[in-house]
């Protein structure tokens, strides 16, 4: 017997996606889709590596730039 699941996939607008599925999952559409998670600074939802999303992304990068920078000066001294 075929068990039904809820298709818990977080669309950019944060909502569910909600549909009845056959997929722990996800529904058609979204079982193969990565998983999202919450912008470590506004909340909206991203499948970044980083955590966070494009428009919080540039001051991550930014932070380990600089943090390179400072190993290779911490490395010559």
């Amino acid at each position: 017997m075929s068990e039904k699941y809820i298709c818990n996939y977080l669309h950019n607008s944060g909502n569910v996606c909600g549909r009845s599925c056959r997929r722990f999952e996800g529904c058609h559409e979204h079982w193969r889709s990565k998983s999202r998670v919450p912008c470590d600074v506004c909340s909206k939802p991203t499948a970044s590596v980083s955590k966070r999303c494009k428009k919080h992304v540039g001051s991550y990068y930014v932070l380990q730039y600089y943090a390179r920078l400072l190993s290779k000066q911490i490395d010559r001294s």
